[in-house]
């Protein structure tokens, strides 16, 4: 196995299956990854389900303050809302995809039955190197060099679905920068969605690179070129919408709103609020309450 292969592989799927079904779910692609060493990334979270394969390497995974090992042939899935971290010393070798279901193509009852499952898994890990799930993850490597695009799209829909089956209640627990082919506009895309899925986090430029496993470098460069913004710029317009919303739709606390969109302080909060929309953050929601309050 070459790392060109793996470029070529990564390149492969992200054109030819951004979308793949196995008949009874239709699955919505984000990205698929391959990363030839991947050492340590921040604890982070994110809105959709993200699966892994270790092909070679060991390290650990860390999943809601629960610490799982790696090794070659371990699967591991990061379901919505969970917050998590890949750490490893050596270097894994990974084959990802992150992605979500799509609801109107899907039937369900089935779609309902898949996320039922895996929000009941006992542990986010397996390590049956034979098992369906496993299997498919090489055979979808092996075949993306010269298999038809409908055969790759039908093979990514059988592994995807298959992860009902093996992180689902019925699996028995067990022991133990080359985004070649992601556009830069999907890129910021999931750069925002990293921001939006964390806004309660303090944020940096590297957390986000890590994440989409991209360098620091690139993803400033991809955030100039769409809109000429910074990360800091995007990161506060994210912050400031979120609060925006919340003032406007919620009864939280001030105080707790300042919490969710990443400030350690209300006072700065209202500061950064105030030079924004010119007016402290009580007193906007006093006027759009208000405002509402008296539609006909």
């Amino acid at each position: 196995m070459l790392e060109s292969e793996f470029a070529f592989a990564q390149r492969r799927l992200n054109e030819t299956a951004a979308t793949c079904s196995d008949g009874r779910l239709s699955f919505r692609i984000l990205y698929w990854g391959m990363v030839w060493r991947h050492f340590d990334n921040p604890v982070h979270r994110h809105s959709f389900y993200e699966a892994c394969y270790v092909l070679a390497g060991s390290g650990e995974y860390e999943d809601e303050g629960e610490t799982f090992a790696l090794r070659a042939g371990s699967q591991f899935l990061s379901l919505p809302g969970h917050w998590h971290q890949i750490r490893s010393r050596e270097g894994l070798r990974l084959f990802f995809v992150a992605y979500e279901i799509a609801e109107r193509e899907s039937d369900p009852s089935s779609r309902i039955r898949y996320e039922t499952a895996l929000s009941h898994s006992g542990v986010p890990t397996a390590e049956d190197p034979e098992n369906v799930a496993a299997l498919l993850w090489r055979a979808l490597f092996r075949q993306s060099e010269n298999d038809s695009d409908e055969r790759l799209c039908r093979l990514a829909g059988m592994l995807l679905s298959s992860f009902e089956t093996v992180f689902g209640p019925r699996a028995k627990p067990e022991s133990g920068e080359k985004a070649y082919a992601r556009s830069s506009s999907q890129l910021i895309e999931l750069a925002k969605r990293f921001i939006r899925d964390n806004l309660s986090r303090p944020l940096k430029l590297e957390d986000a690179a890590s994440a989409l496993h991209v360098s620091d470098r690139h993803l400033s460069r991809m955030f100039r070129k769409h809109g000429n913004v910074t990360f800091s710029d995007c990161l506060a317009r994210e912050r400031m919408a979120e609060a925006e919303k919340s003032l406007k739709t919620t009864v939280r606390s001030i105080k707790q709103i300042a919490e969710e969109t990443g400030f350690q302080s209300v006072h700065y909060f209202t500061r950064v609020f105030t030079a924004w929309y010119g007016e402290p953050p009580a007193a906007y929601r006093k006027k759009h309450l208000q405002s509402f309050d008296n539609r006909p």
